[in-house]
């Protein structure tokens, strides 16, 4: 489920008139072709830790990744920081980790200044970058989502290190209504684009909270 608000307040949906944008597929598994090491459970943070501090470590790679996506054919490239969040980063416990050389707004700036090098490489794409603003827990997990301000104070700083890079802001695979609340009302305050997007029951047309699209929907029209 994608939903698209602009600078001003009001929603829009993404129109069905047979018009196609197509994005790139996920980062974590293209960077896991190439070398990246992705170990732990689906969803976890755990697995996602190589892939967050790619960014910083092995740029290059990174940068290919973006590139095999653009050279397919995508016309969004997404910033490669779905896993930059202070609970996948705080699992590094070496005295030299990224999060304490570079903290959360370096590491997110990281990702945004290679999807934006990647763009450049490429200018007859017309690729666009898009900003991910994703869960602050594991993926798919409506029970691990945090309280509103903390949410909020988390994305504020995300939306704010990596809006310079990016041409709009993807709020992606979120699990509630207020989740999604938290990270809209921090990218709006880019003035950027806003996307949105949400994770839903497999079973039924339902948030993984089991709250309704039209709530969820609800929630994020209300941010000005």
């Amino acid at each position: 489920m994608l939903a698209a608000q602009e600078s001003s307040p009001e929603l829009m949906c993404q129109p069905c008139d047979g018009s196609i944008t197509i994005l790139d597929g996920g980062m974590g598994h293209q960077l896991k072709s190439m070398g990246v090491e992705i170990t732990g459970a689906v969803g976890s943070m755990r697995r996602f830790l190589g892939v967050a501090v790619a960014n910083v470590e092995n740029p290059q790679m990174v940068k290919g990744a973006h590139l095999a996506y653009i050279d397919a054919g995508a016309e969004i490239i997404t910033t490669n920081n779905y896993a930059c969040v202070p609970k996948c980063l705080e699992l590094d416990s070496k005295d030299d980790a990224p999060l304490r050389k570079y903290g959360l707004a370096g590491m997110v700036a990281a990702a945004g200044k290679v999807a934006q090098a990647s763009r450049h490489e490429r200018p007859d794409s017309k690729a666009r970058v898009a900003g991910s603003l994703p869960p602050l827990a594991e993926s798919y997990r409506a029970d691990k989502v945090g309280p509103f301000e903390e949410n909020l104070k988390h994305y504020e700083t995300i939306a704010k290190s990596i809006a310079p890079y990016c041409d709009l802001l993807l709020c992606e695979t979120m699990s509630t209504a207020d989740e999604a609340r938290a990270a809209v009302t921090a990218a709006a305050q880019t003035g950027l684009p806003i996307w949105v997007s949400w994770t839903l029951n497999e079973n039924k047309p339902v948030l993984r909270s089991g709250e309704s699209i039209n709530d969820a929907v609800e929630a994020i029209k209300s941010v000005e």
